[in-house]
């Protein structure tokens, strides 16, 4: 990764994640057309491959390790990373569970080294007996997975998928080279069967595969190793699908000038809650206002304006007529509308519920609002119903579905979202001409212009009620600081995460509360403010 302070430019360009065309495409220039040979680029991937494998086993040169390879340039990078051990005195042996001879290229010239300096070479014959061979591999302390790349688009079969698993089964160390084998570089989806690695490095860039679930539990721990990939050619390629961490972020939140005030900090209103749902309508005023947001108000329904009086202390209460189920009514739009003029974001949706004059005041907003539109909870199910109504909006909008709610969007099971989350949240945001975040384990923001992030932050304690109100109040807070709305979304949608984590650190998986999160997000805006500085 680029040290701080470079330009966001690099920055960007550091924080891409690929899928394997993409990488394979820069590989390919890098080596035709800059002139640098795949010989040095796989030297360089190995060296910066057994330096990561030495951090994560220290006693690594004390054991027995087997490289298994394949027949293409991960083998070739296996060969290269015996070399590595066995010059340092290691007792390193390779398996190949192919003939030589279908080696070629860089492969096998680095597999012809290893004759040369005698390195052990066991070669798999499928002919015979598989427990006569499998000791090779079932006698070691450590095994250097170089089986099966990110070029892999079908199933492991055959002897393969019988090495994958029996690797699976043992209890030492495996460590994958660029990815583990079987799993899709493009998808996570491990194909038949997948290495489950302690740790895997991988070259120049992560893959959409190492990080989109279940990816994570078959990559272990990941470190990304600088190949020397020219920035002209990833700059190139222009990917638009990015990391969100702390460094991606960098320079995006720089501090505030000294003579900033609440006048000109922003200002949020909010349409959320009915009877019994006060509560959401409390955690995104105080989301909006923790990312600093200088002004809040709440729309209410009337009967319940004393609860939010009494629950919200810096935020503003605006009552307005109510349905019989005490929930916003359509009446209240003109009212609405009026205070909107001059205010920066609008956020709609947490407990207003569904009732019909609701639903009707919900869509006449969408089409007059003057301001910015975040849309969460139940605005999002009133426009499951048509969705095409979204295309009405003259004004920005940002919606925060979690899988149900996007599958009621596209009609279709939270397990078909599950399946393709980045296609579905790209094809979505495209469609509608919206930005959307998809909530859930690596949450997504894509935009409609092609951009993509995969959020870092964030973990299981997450699971609880409010947590999206207070997602949802965050990403307003941006908005209305006048933050661009896919880079509001992302700002809310790692410090959310990222608030989580510091709140938890890493002591459970359960107990958090969303209101818990809040004393740690100036916290976490300090630091990406010290980054910026």
């Amino acid at each position: 990764m680029l040290e701080r302070g470079k330009r966001v430019k690099d920055l960007k360009l550091a924080s891409m994640i690929v899928t394997a065309s993409e990488m394979g495409k820069m590989d390919r220039r890098t080596i035709e057309e800059i002139g640098i040979p795949g010989v040095v680029l796989m030297e360089s991937a190995a060296r910066g491959a057994a330096s990561f494998f030495l951090e994560v086993i220290p006693d690594l040169p004390k054991r027995r390790i087997t490289v298994v390879a394949g027949s293409g340039n991960n083998a070739g990078d296996g060969f290269v990373l015996a070399r590595i051990f066995h010059s340092r005195g290691v007792p390193v042996r390779v398996v190949c569970l192919r003939s030589p001879g279908q080696l070629k290229g860089d492969a096998l010239a680095n597999f012809q080294i290893l004759e040369k300096i005698k390195v052990p070479v066991f070669v798999w014959d499928e002919g015979k007996d598989f427990d006569a061979q499998w000791h090779w591999i079932q006698e070691s302390d450590a095994i250097i997975d170089a089986i099966l790349g990110t070029g892999l688009n079908s199933e492991v079969r055959g002897i393969y998928r019988k090495i994958i698993d029996g690797m699976n089964s043992l209890s030492v160390p495996v460590l994958a080279v660029d990815i583990p084998s079987g799993l899709d570089a493009s998808t996570g989806t491990p194909l038949g069967t997948a290495v489950r690695a302690t740790a895997t490095a991988t070259f120049a860039f992560p893959k959409i595969g190492h990080v989109m679930d279940p990816g994570p539990d078959y990559t272990g721990k990941l470190r990304v190793v600088d190949i020397g990939i020219p920035s002209i050619v990833a700059e190139a390629a222009q990917i638009n699908r990015w990391w969100m961490d702390a460094h991606f972020l960098s320079g995006w939140l720089k501090p505030r000038r000294p003579d900033v005030h609440k006048g000109n900090a922003g200002h949020v209103a909010v349409l959320a809650g009915s009877r019994g749902k006060t509560g959401a309508a409390t955690l995104i005023c105080q989301g909006a206002s923790r990312v600093g947001s200088g002004l809040v108000t709440l729309f209410v329904p009337f009967s319940l304006n004393p609860i939010l009086e009494v629950k919200l202390t810096e935020a503003m209460t605006y009552p307005i007529a109510e349905t019989d189920i005490q929930s916003p009514a359509q009446a209240a739009l003109p009212e609405i509308l009026n205070f909107l003029d001059g205010k920066q974001a609008l956020a709609v949706g947490p407990g207003i519920s569904l009732h019909p004059e609701t639903q009707e005041l919900v869509k006449a907003l969408v089409q007059q609002s003057p301001c910015p539109m975040i849309l969460d909870a139940d605005a999002l199910t009133i426009f499951a119903q048509d969705p095409e109504l979204l295309k009405q909006a003259n004004v920005p909008l940002i919606l925060t579905p979690h899988p149900g709610e996007m599958a009621r969007l596209i009609q279709d099971s939270p397990q078909a979202v599950q399946r393709d989350r980045l296609g579905v949240a790209a094809e979505f945001s495209r469609r509608y001409g919206v930005i959307l975040v998809l909530k859930g384990y690596r949450t997504l923001v894509a935009a409609p212009d092609g951009r993509m992030a995969i959020n870092g932050s964030g973990n299981p304690a997450m699971a609880s009620g409010g947590m999206g109100d207070t997602l949802t109040g965050m990403i307003a807070g941006f908005v209305a600081q006048g933050y661009e709305p896919f880079q509001a979304a992302c700002l809310g949608v790692y410090i959310h995460g990222a608030a989580a984590d510091r709140y938890m650190h890493g002591v459970a998986t359960r107990g958090l509360l969303a209101s818990d999160i809040l004393e740690e997000i100036p916290r976490v805006i300090g630091s990406l403010e010290s980054d910026a500085g």
